[in-house]
């Protein structure tokens, strides 16, 4: 994403291009006319002038921002490579307020939607913020794959970096190795591939940070944008940790759909575990039917690489159950939790869900907790006296998305309900889908039903286009709305018509 300060000038600098050059027009060209000489006179006649071909240039400015950053390498990665070839590859050197400014020939200024921008910060280099730079890092800025217009502004900075970070391991995973300018222009397939990542990271970063696009690719500095100048400072620690934990995860799992590394700082975590500015890393890898996500503090060391205290685990396998006309599907997921006194307690949770008519039926038994001294000892698998058990029934409606979560303990009436509903691995054969739903069918599932079930928990959802609605027993309602920058409005209300920010 560029911010665009003439969408104009490009076309004038390409028009008055043509006017220099000229074209069939022979009219507009004087052509020399030779005076008729004797034969017995010499003339050296001076040679003709022309003026040097004049090259159209395109301008592209920007700023280096972690703070701002002066004597910074700025480089067009044209080739694709990663690494910066000085005979081939246009660059510049940041100055003051971390501006640099390129002057691109036409040639370049066609490649520049479709290459990696880097900036190669060495040791001297000045961090207006920090000072002097001591350690060397790379930055960068993805392919845009919006066509260059004069006078565009592209911001470096670690918010960016993280983007290309993410597509980049996205595209190697897929394949798409070759991001050459030349790859890129030539083959549509892979340009739309491109597009596609580009648009998926975005979204994932814009939920993660709760930073909109706009705030990612601005001068968070110059808006005294606090928020987005925070989460700068901290990515670009992490960011370099998490690379690198990737590059062992990939190599360790290289047959994975999907591997995820994230190293950041949460208050909200900070929070809830009883830590101060603590380093957090997720780990999540999807392997076929299995999924694996591991959450953990780091030690707060210069690499971020060694494990404090692992906070969560959770691993489960997917296989298939019952008719396959019905589409049914059995998870058994084992949650691994750490304990305020640093012991941790382990469960198991089956659910079963089968499709009829177009509606989604579910039911699911979770074991009781099992305490143990350490994440790697607990283990929990008694699935036959479950601790609760859930029922959830989803469908469309009118254009809406409508879903219904009920649990039940030992002490609600409704905790005997097909009672033979339990450790279901084994029973497809032997159970009626028939018998859920109509359990669920005399439930009050309706969004708009008056629910006094004897329940020790419920939740409604209403998800209309952007716009989902959730009530709960407590009688709290609350609406999250996703705007069009991505973020999300969260508010809360205790009817369902007036709504407020949430306390």
């Amino acid at each position: 994403m560029f911010f665009k300060k003439s969408q104009l000038a490009i076309s004038l600098a390409f028009t008055l291009g043509l006017v220099g050059c000229g074209g069939d027009d022979k009219a507009s060209v004087a052509e020399p006319v030779a005076e008729p000489v004797a034969e017995s006179v010499v003339v050296n006649a001076d040679p003709v002038k022309v003026d040097p071909v004049e090259v159209n240039t395109i301008s592209l400015t920007g700023k280096v921002i972690d703070g701002y950053v002066s004597g910074a390498i700025v480089w067009l990665d044209i080739d694709g490579d990663g690494i910066f070839d000085e005979q081939t590859e246009p660059s510049v050197v940041s100055e003051e307020s971390g501006n640099y400014s390129f002057n691109f020939t036409e040639e370049q200024a066609l490649c520049v939607p479709y290459s990696t921008m880097y900036v190669d910060v060495p040791v001297g280099a000045i961090d207006e913020d920090l000072g002097e730079v001591t350690q060397a890092y790379q930055m960068s800025f993805p392919p845009s794959i919006e066509a260059l217009t004069d006078e565009d502004i592209r911001n470096i900075s670690p918010l960016t970096t993280v983007i290309w970070e993410q597509l980049s391991l996205q595209l190697q995973k897929s394949g798409n190795n070759n991001l050459s300018c030349d790859a890129l222009k030539e083959n549509i397939e892979l340009l739309a591939n491109l597009q596609s990542e580009i648009t998926n990271v975005m979204q994932n970063l814009v939920a993660h940070y709760n930073l909109s696009t706009e705030q990612i690719y601005s001068d968070f500095i110059a808006t005294n944008d606090s928020d987005a100048y925070d989460r700068a400072q901290a990515i670009v620690k992490g960011l370099k940790a998490a690379y690198k934990f990737k590059q062992e995860l990939d190599a360790q799992f290289p047959d994975a759909e999907e591997v995820r590394a994230v190293i950041y700082q949460d208050t909200a975590k900070d929070a809830e575990y009883g830590f101060e500015n603590a380093w957090y890393r997720d780990k999540v890898i999807f392997a076929g039917t299995e999924f694996f996500h591991e959450q953990v503090k780091l030690k707060n060391t210069d690499e971020l690489d060694k494990i404090d205290f692992i906070l969560t685990q959770l691993q489960s396998i997917d296989t298939p159950w019952g008719e396959e006309s019905l589409n049914g599907k059995l998870r058994v997921r084992d949650d691994v939790y750490i304990n305020v006194d640093r012991t941790y307690r382990c469960s198991s949770i089956e659910n079963v869900s089968f499709e009829k008519s177009n509606v989604r039926y579910s039911v699911d038994n979770t074991s009781p907790s099992v305490n143990f001294p350490t994440a790697d000892e607990c283990v929990s698998s008694n699935l036959d006296t479950p601790f609760e058990r859930g029922f959830s029934i989803s469908y469309t409606e009118s254009g809406s998305f409508y879903q219904t979560d009920f649990a039940f303990r030992e002490e609600n009436a409704d905790f005997q309900t097909l009672s033979d509903w339990v450790n279901v691995k084994d029973k497809a054969a032997d159970l009626d889908t028939q018998d859920l739903v109509t359990v669920l069918a005399a439930m009050p599932y309706k969004f708009d039903d008056e629910t006094s079930i004897d329940a020790s928990f419920w939740r409604k959802y209403k998800t209309t286009d952007n716009v989902r609605i959730i009530k709960t027993i407590e009688g709290q309602w609350f609406r999250e709305t996703r705007r069009e920058d991505g973020t999300t409005l969260y508010e809360c209300g205790e009817n369902g018509v007036d709504w407020g920010p949430c306390e």
